[in-house]
């Protein structure tokens, strides 16, 4: 393809030939060049609308994560204020079955159980079905609520031991204190409380007391726990010992050999107090034994044959 051009500077006519590539590359090169001027001036004029907007972006993302770090801190710092608050708990729940072991245990040896019989150290033996249609993870209220009942019942459990132990205690006193037994080792019956013939003068007189004769030098032992207030010759009993058991009881050993305690020597069921004799208004070797109550003789048939 020709294109005639004329020019009136030097009045002549001519003609240019598009189809060289020396012609249409140069107006190729203008043409893009022109492209890309228009798209890079594009660029810039939208430029300063979108970098508000990509700003604005990042800035909300940056906000976003912010507040989630924050939550996430805030509930690290909350599950560690539960993990103390159940380790206090725990502590405390720990303290107080070490209490309960201790009364329970006292408890067995207080009541004299049967060994193994309550074993402290072990867990109770329990069993049973599993519901399947009730199984499945505790919550965590559950679980708090859980602990709860479980502080609670434990406490009850403590008030209740503490008094069973009371109540065993109180009784095992009163049994101490209570005379129960005989107050020798070896020998026999020799004369019951009661009416009977005076030995010394043949007459019906009152015997306050048990006669219990054996070997000259054989044991006279305590009938219960207490405290003794007399310990040596008395007019009719030779030598004597007296214990006070509290409660009003008393008990007296008259006629000894020899005394082995002495005033205000405590002692307990079965403790040597003397040995027999027949010191005083005796015929023999014997311990004319007495229970008094608020100062007055008993028959102390009764605890002869009470056993501890």
């Amino acid at each position: 393809m020709k294109f005639l051009l004329y020019t009136t500077t030097h009045g002549r006519s001519g003609s240019i030939q598009l189809g060289r590539p020396a012609v249409y590359l140069p107006i190729l090169g203008v043409l893009f060049s022109l492209f890309l001027g228009g798209g890079y001036l594009g660029y810039r004029m939208a430029l300063p609308d979108a970098r508000p907007a990509a700003d604005r972006g990042a800035r909300q993302w940056e906000s976003e994560l912010e507040e989630q770090r924050r939550e996430i801190a805030a509930l690290r710092q909350q599950a560690r204020d539960h993990l103390d608050a159940l380790a206090v708990r725990l502590g405390q729940l720990q303290s107080s079955m070490l209490r309960v072991e201790a009364l329970g245990q006292r408890l067995v040896r207080v009541a004299r159980l049967k060994k193994g019989e309550f074993n402290f150290d072990q867990l109770p033996a329990q069993g049973g079905p599993a519901d399947p249609l009730e199984s499945g993870q505790m919550s965590t209220p559950d679980f708090l609520q859980a602990l709860d009942e479980l502080e609670q019942q434990i406490e009850n459990r403590a008030l209740q031991l503490e008094m069973l132990e009371r109540l065993v205690m109180d009784r095992e006193l009163k049994g101490e204190v209570s005379p129960a037994g005989r107050p020798i080792t070896k020998g026999w019956i020799s004369s019951y409380f009661g009416k009977r013939t005076d030995p010394f003068t043949g007459r019906r007189e009152m015997h306050k007391g048990m006669d219990f004769a054996g070997r000259m030098s054989s044991d006279i032992v305590a009938t219960a726990s207490g405290v003794v207030t007399w310990a040596g010759k008395r007019y009719g009993y030779g030598k004597l010992v007296e214990v006070n058991h509290g409660n009003g009881y008393s008990t007296r050993y008259g006629h000894c050999e020899k005394i082995l305690v002495k005033v205000g020597d405590k002692v307990e069921p079965g403790q040597k107090l003397a040995l027999m004799g027949s010191t005083g208004r005796s015929t023999g070797p014997h311990v004319h034994y007495e229970v008094l109550k608020n100062g007055r003789q008993i028959n102390p048939g009764r605890f002869v044959q009470a056993r501890r």
